[in-house]
């Protein structure tokens, strides 16, 4: 497989400590940017080194020219490096499509453990898929317009709707139209066709799984069957959104995930935490970037 520069952003802890590093990923049609204007900051304040990948394709990341070529499996080739870079295996926060791969880090061992957040059920996408269109049938032609840069009245009326609450005030939703881009058909294709994948059997790893009980994507009953698969504690965060990390239901999550990490187990200092890490954005097999 090819190899891309992958950018990440990073945030080392506030104050150095025996924390295991988190590794963030983003979900579909976005990038590490979501994670900025509250998740970074928050827990580097608590002692943890934070590192948030902008995927293939996505934010300032190579391969954008070749976008949907890409699927999960290039996803999780790419972000094995990042793993090694850290220096010791890392707790993954992943949100909606970032959930899926860190299930595949957790498959592979090549995480502690995971927080999924909003998660793909393990039957994929097309249940959510064809709900959503029998209840908005514009949504799909909405997305590829604000994909493309195109965010009309239609489209922030149908973001609020679908991926936030209707108590969701403006600012947090031009948030994530700022961040918008294009998502790879192949990935979208790999999410859709989840059912006919044979997953390994699920390692014995710590496991917190968060949904929204007003999510929209993946409303509860699904995000249940991840629970159930990895026989992870469940927290359903009341009022939230499938957008949760942005909106103003952010400090609930964070709060659940804050108090769930400080039961694990104590980690040894990451290579990154050691060589005092300046918290800018960086490349992984690529030059640095500011």
């Amino acid at each position: 497989m090819a190899r891309y520069d992958l950018h990440i952003l990073r945030q080392p802890a506030a104050t150095p400590a025996y924390c295991p590093p988190l590794l963030f990923l983003h979900g579909g049609y976005v990038d590490a940017r979501c994670w900025q204007p509250h998740f970074l900051s928050c827990f580097a304040s608590r002692g943890y080194d934070c590192h948030a990948v902008d995927l293939p394709g996505h934010g300032r990341s190579g391969g954008r020219e070749c976008l949907d070529q890409l699927g999960l499996d290039d996803y999780l080739a790419a972000l094995k490096p990042v793993v090694e870079e850290l220096g010791s295996r890392p707790v993954v926060i992943g949100h909606s499509m970032g959930a899926l791969l860190a299930e595949r880090l957790l498959e592979g061992s090549l995480a502690e453990a995971a927080v999924l957040m909003s998660p793909v059920p393990p039957g994929g996408t097309l249940e959510s898929s064809l709900s959503l269109l029998l209840r908005h049938p514009g949504f799909i032609g909405a997305v590829a317009r604000m994909s493309s840069g195109v965010c009309d009245e239609e489209g922030l009326r149908l973001l609020r709707d679908i991926y936030f609450t209707p108590a969701t005030e403006p600012d947090e939703l031009l948030r994530l139209t700022a961040i918008v881009q294009p998502e790879s058909a192949r990935a979208i294709a790999d999410m859709a066709m989840l059912a006919w994948r044979w997953p390994p059997r699920p390692c014995r790893r710590p496991v917190l799984v968060l949904g929204g009980e007003r999510d929209m994507v993946f409303p509860p009953h699904q995000v249940r069957r991840v629970a159930r698969r990895w026989r992870a504690e469940l927290e359903i965060i009341p009022g939230a959104g499938h957008a949760m990390i942005l909106d103003h239901h952010w400090q609930s999550c964070a709060a659940r995930i804050l108090g769930w990490l400080q039961r694990l187990p104590a980690a040894a200092p990451t290579a990154a935490a050691a060589a005092g890490n300046n918290g800018r954005g960086v490349r992984v097999n690529g030059s640095r970037a500011g």
